[in-house]
């Protein structure tokens, strides 16, 4: 019993003796928790939702104006441009309908407050019958080729004021048109 109390002792020491020849310094250390997350790009609620044109029975001469208030929420600093996919205009008037984009401030849809600070498309005005709804979609019809270049910062806001007139062609009799605009924006 002696001898395994003896060999047991001799063993715990040499146990003791192996870790002791292993012991270092250390130390370490580490940063904060490290977090990413990404920027937004977007329009506000109240960016257009309905139409800016209800009209029926119009006739060469026939008229109108409308603005739309566009609200750029997105976090990130973005290029906002103006557009009409082929696909979102349909119908045959869009030929014969004068088009003219402007853009500037004012919240009226009315366009009663409107001040304008730019000419997106159609700078001579209603005058200028080469320029239509039909050939804006043609020069116009994605964000590569649309119309404003807006640098929008969070919360900004542009206000753009849309013209039309239907030209005096007997052609565009018993006609209709349909366009849906869209804004898009890409950060910078």
């Amino acid at each position: 019993m002696k001898s395994l109390a003896l060999f047991a002792g001799l063993s715990v020491a040499g146990v003791l003796i192996w870790q002791a020849s292993f012991a270092a310094f250390s130390a370490t250390t580490t940063n904060g928790s490290n977090t990413w997350s990404t920027g937004t790009v977007s329009f506000g609620a109240n960016s257009p939702a309905t139409a800016l044109f209800t009209a029926s029975a119009v006739k060469p001469g026939s008229t109108g104006t409308a603005c739309v208030k566009i609200t750029y929420t997105g976090s990130l600093a973005a290029v906002v441009k103006l557009y009409l996919k082929n696909a979102d205009l349909t119908g045959t008037l869009g030929q014969y309908l004068t088009l003219q984009i402007n853009e500037g401030t004012g919240s009226a849809s009315d366009c009663s407050d409107f001040v304008q600070s730019a000419n997106d498309y159609n700078a001579t005005g209603l005058a200028d019958t080469t320029k239509t709804l039909s050939t804006f979609n043609t020069a116009s019809n994605s964000y590569a080729t649309g119309v404003s270049s807006w640098a929008a910062a969070t919360n900004a806001t542009k206000t753009y004021q849309f013209k039309y007139q239907v030209q005096d062609n007997n052609a565009a009799q018993n006609s209709t048109a349909s366009a849906t605009f869209t804004w898009e924006a890409q950060n910078t």
